[in-house]
C-alpha cells in the first residue's frame, strides 16, 4: 500500500473501471451538475494508480467558461489521504484551464462527501429540491436509498474559488 504521494498520477483515457464505479454508486454514469447533465464517458478524467497499476482513485471533471465541474470523485482507499489527493488534482488542473471557482454536486445522503468537501473550503452554493427526484424520470436507475438508507431526492451545490 502506497502512500498518497507515491501514487502515480495520470489522465484517464480508458473510462471503463470509472463507468463500472459510476453504475454500482450511482446507477448511472451521467451526472447533474447545475441543471446540466454530463457524462463521465465523455469528459476529461484523472486518476490516482499504486505502482503495480492498481486503482487508488478517479475523478471525471470538466470546464465550462471559468467554471469547472467536479463531476465525479471516487477513493477506493478510504481514510488515507488519497481522495484529497485526488481533489488537489482536479483543482491543480482546473486553475492550469482557466477556471475561478469549482462546483460539485452532492445528494441530500452524502453526509461524508459534504464533510469531505466542507473542510477543504468548499462552501455551500445551491440547493435544489427534488432535482434527484426529477432526474430519476430521466434516468430511472439512479439509487433510491444512500448513505445510511437515507432516501435521496436532493441536489446540494457546493463551490470553491480557484
Amino acid at each position: 500500500m502506497s502512500a498518497p504521494e507515491e501514487l502515480d498520477l495520470r489522465i484517464v483515457t480508458d473510462k471503463r473501471e470509472l463507468l463500472r464505479i459510476m453504475l454500482a454508486s450511482w446507477g448511472s454514469h451521467s451526472m447533474m451538475i447545475g441543471l446540466h447533465v454530463y457524462d463521465v464517458a465523455e469528459i476529461d478524467a484523472l486518476g490516482l494508480f499504486e505502482p503495480d497499476g492498481t486503482t487508488a482513485a478517479l475523478a471525471s471533471w470538466t470546464v465550462r467558461g471559468d467554471t469547472a465541474y467536479l463531476c465525479a470523485l471516487h477513493s477506493l482507499k478510504t481514510g488515507e489521504g488519497v481522495a484529497i489527493r485526488m481533489l488537489d488534482a482536479v483543482i491543480f488542473s482546473a486553475r492550469k484551464a482557466g477556471a475561478k471557482r469549482l462546483k460539485a454536486m452532492l445528494t441530500n445522503d452524502n453526509m461524508p462527501g459534504m464533510t469531505f468537501y466542507q473542510r477543504r473550503g468548499f462552501r455551500l452554493s445551491g440547493l435544489y429540491l427534488e432535482a434527484i427526484d426529477a432526474y430519476r424520470s430521466v434516468v430511472p436507475t439512479i439509487i433510491k436509498t444512500g448513505y445510511m438508507d437515507i432516501p435521496i431526492h436532493d441536489a446540494l451545490e457546493l463551490e470553491i474559488a480557484l
